[in-house]
């Protein structure tokens, strides 16, 4: 079972929209006067996302409804994410430590989601890297037998031209011979 599983609906569509668009859910955070630093990360944006979920900031909350909606989601998935963040924000209710135990639970399975992604696009740009290091590897490989080929061209050259030139030279030595 993968991780993001595990995870509410409306969470897991919050953390899509962060994976997709975390700059955007940056500006949400900070219009509803969230501080967030000058070079977020993605697990401070989850934290800070889930967070403003579990204290029912509403403004945060509709923000991110219109921008995931504005993004050509469909109505189902807003509709999606007010059940799913209203059943999250319900399952959160009660106590505060029950409330903020199951918030830490959420923001650390979405770093986890989070994580699982980040490798696979590491293993992607890693397997990239691999490949393109053979091409390098091949045009240095070809580029050192042009030059090869290059210099054994010369080579010949030079030694047809020298044959050329000791040949001229005995036929001229030899016509100088017989003017005489």
């Amino acid at each position: 079972m993968e991780v993001t599983e595990k995870i509410p609906i409306g969470l897991q569509i919050l953390n899509k929209f962060i994976w997709e668009k975390p700059q955007m859910v940056v500006d949400i955070l900070r219009k509803n006067g969230i501080e967030v630093s000058s070079k977020p990360t993605l697990p401070e944006i989850i934290r800070k996302s889930v967070q403003a979920v579990t204290d029912e900031n509403q403004g945060f909350i509709e923000d991110t409804d219109k921008a995931i909606a504005s993004q050509g989601e469909s109505g189902f998935v807003v509709t999606a994410i007010m059940i799913g963040i209203s059943i999250a924000t319900a399952i959160q209710g009660g106590i505060q430590a029950k409330k903020q135990r199951r918030a830490m639970l959420n923001m650390k399975l979405m770093e986890l989601a989070s994580n699982e992604k980040l490798v696979y696009a590491n293993i992607q740009a890693m397997k990239e890297q691999s490949r393109i290091e053979i091409m390098t590897n091949t045009i240095l490989e070809y580029g050192k037998a042009l030059q090869s080929e290059s210099t054994q061209r010369q080579k010949d050259t030079a030694l047809f031209i020298g044959i050329m030139g000791v040949g001229l030279a005995v036929v001229y030595a030899t016509i100088q011979i017989f003017n005489e």
